[in-house]
């Protein structure tokens, strides 16, 4: 059965946890730094929110439409994986990436993708604000909802 991310905000201390683990695991344990993660703690002050930021392997990705190199697909677990060796960084996805889930580090387009089935970001976090879930969960259309809401507050505040 498919795995869903399930991001919490009102959950979210902003701790930072998540982004340790996750750069520390995409370097083979070679650091711990913010911006090699592949989530992204998004602080909203006015909100007084951290927003988890990190890709929730949509069921019908834009990303994978959108990539001229096929480099992005979907596995039969629901995980969306950019394969590294045919990608040429035309940052399509970045641009089209509803959630701002797809980040360029070291000159790499890089997302989240779920450790392979196992992210250490869901393991380590305090506060169960980042679940993974089955699909068919009844918590998911919540979850998906409060996202796009605070996305929307923060864009329509950005451009007032």
């Amino acid at each position: 059965m498919e795995k869903i991310v399930l991001v919490e905000p009102d959950k979210c201390t902003g701790c930072r946890i998540c982004e340790m683990i996750c750069s520390f695991k995409n370097s083979n344990g070679n650091t711990f730094n913010p911006y090699q993660s592949n989530i992204r703690i998004i602080k909203i002050e006015e909100l007084g929110v951290d927003l988890p930021v990190l890709c929730l392997h949509c069921q019908d990705p834009v990303c994978v439409d959108v990539c001229p190199m096929g480099a992005i697909k979907r596995t039969m677990e629901g995980i969306v994986k950019i394969n590294q060796d045919l990608c040429r960084g035309c940052k399509a996805c970045l641009m089209v990436c509803p959630y701002g889930a797809i980040n360029l580090i070291n000159d790499e387009i890089k997302k989240c993708e779920l450790c392979d089935g196992d992210p250490m970001c869901v393991k380590w976090c305090p506060t169960d604000a980042i679940r993974i879930m089955k699909s068919g969960s009844s918590e998911i259309p919540r979850s998906k909802k409060m996202i796009e809401s605070l996305i929307k507050l923060v864009v329509d505040g950005r451009e007032k």
